[in-house]
């Protein structure tokens, strides 16, 4: 696959061209709903509110998360600097995250992408399990014990440079709840982190790399997975178009804005054509899609994955 094939070299410049703007919606959206989850149950408290809220915040952690990712890649902000400082300050304060480490980590994904030394093999490579196996990741996800055993590893992990961000971001969450006379709801976050944010990455993570046609082949239409989801599933599920995961390694410095238009313009001129796995409509296709038998598995045996928050083990 030769990218040039589909797109001109004006046509490349103008994709991966970020838009300082555009990136300050995005964070302002973001924040926007974040308050918005805190106000829904705040304004209405009950069961119901308090389910949506807290799936709703869970999928704004991932949001934070992968606009720390665009930053990572230079497709947020132009300058390198800026992007690490309101990544520290607002994307990875917030779940003591580190932007230098991930950005390190993430780089080796996609330059070893395709191949047996990708790092991210361990979070995908039992794909597809069967039912019952299925069910016991989602049952440890929505019962916390992924979501206490990955927040247990971050505070081991931690450092002064991850704690300081963490306590001004919460400390001002706390004071903005204070002032609001809503104080009560400020363990929703907790609530939202421990029981809705594990079972969302791990929907997430599956609809990338998840059972693909061929995760050691080195063209992206065999090693990753387009998701073409509806709106409550970007709500919750792919935030800031990171469900564009086939276009995103094709050509990664692509601002997440823009990965839409991209995949309309590949998929017109025939980039899908020979390759329709590479696409599919709906999350729940994904989960299905990772359900099953398979008897053409690779040899992963020697890749292991740490415990970490990215909780796909």
């Amino acid at each position: 696959m030769v990218i040039s094939d589909y797109l001109s070299r004006e046509e490349l410049k103008a994709f991966r061209t970020p838009s300082h703007p555009k990136a300050i919606w995005q964070v302002v959206v973001n924040y926007g709903i974040i308050a918005g989850a805190f106000a829904l149950f705040a304004l209405w408290p009950n069961p119901l509110t308090f389910i949506a809220s807290s799936f709703i915040l869970g999928g704004r952690i991932l949001g934070l998360a992968i606009l720390n990712h665009d930053a990572g890649h230079g497709g947020l902000f132009k300058s390198g600097r800026f992007s690490r400082n309101i990544s520290r300050w607002l994307f990875t304060g917030p779940i003591l995250g580190d932007y230098e480490g991930y950005r390190k980590g993430h780089m080796k994904h996609h330059k070893y992408a395709g191949t047996i030394d990708d790092p991210d093999i361990p979070f995908v490579k039992e794909y597809p399990v069967c039912a019952a196996s299925m069910r016991r990741k989602f049952t440890r996800d929505l019962t916390g014990q992924t979501g206490f055993r990955d927040l247990l590893y971050l505070i081991k992990s931690s450092t002064f440079e991850k704690r300081l961000p963490f306590l001004v971001w919460h400390g001002a969450v706390m004071a903005g709840l204070y002032l609001a006379g809503v104080l009560w709801a400020y363990p929703l976050w907790w609530v939202a982190f421990v029981f809705c944010y594990p079972i969302i990455l791990r929907i997430r993570v599956m609809g990338e790399h998840g059972n693909v046609a061929d995760i050691l082949d080195s063209d992206a239409r065999n090693n990753t997975r387009t998701t073409l989801a509806n709106l409550l599933e970007r709500l919750l599920i792919s935030p800031n178009f990171v469900n564009y995961h086939c276009e995103h390694h094709v050509l990664p410095a692509v601002p997440g804005h823009n990965l839409p238009r991209l995949h309309r313009l590949l998929t017109s001129r025939g980039f899908y054509a020979d390759h329709p796995h590479a696409v599919v409509k709906g999350y729940w296709k994904v989960v299905k899609n990772c359900v099953g038998e398979r008897h053409d598995r690779h040899d992963f045996d020697n890749k292991r994955g740490d415990a970490s928050y990215a909780n796909m083990s």
